[in-house]
């Protein structure tokens, strides 16, 4: 003899006996859960996301955007170079040496190490 599966819905907040599986929670830490709903609610939700697709599907590559200010040693910003744009990720673009993104001024990059 089983017990009846009874669930709350997550939508109406109602008992039912006939629960639907409509979302499944991951957590990084610990067990996840899973949210039920009543039959006439589970239409209200997207389908279940099969996790292994989301594994397999190919990482976007994402541009991130630098604003680009001249600062005096008293913190005061004094020219707005404008906006960079750039690639992150495994796809790296040269970084464009122009008036908007000059070459570093420090003593490192000014007078770079000898290659051994």
């Amino acid at each position: 003899m089983t017990r009846p599966a009874l669930r709350m819905c997550a939508r109406c907040e109602r008992t039912t006996d006939e629960p639907v599986l409509v979302h499944e929670v991951h957590a990084a830490t610990g067990p996840g859960f899973n949210v039920y709903a009543c039959p006439e609610c589970a239409n209200h939700y997207p389908p279940l996301t099969d996790t292994q697709e989301l594994l397999e599907a190919a990482p976007r590559p994402s541009r991130m955007t630098i604003r680009v200010y001249k600062i005096t040693t008293e913190g005061a910003a004094t020219q707005d170079h404008g906006e960079v744009h750039t690639w992150t990720g495994s796809r790296i673009d040269p970084t464009p040496q122009t008036a908007a993104f000059p070459p570093c001024a420090c003593p490192k990059c000014r007078f770079p190490q000898p290659s051994r």
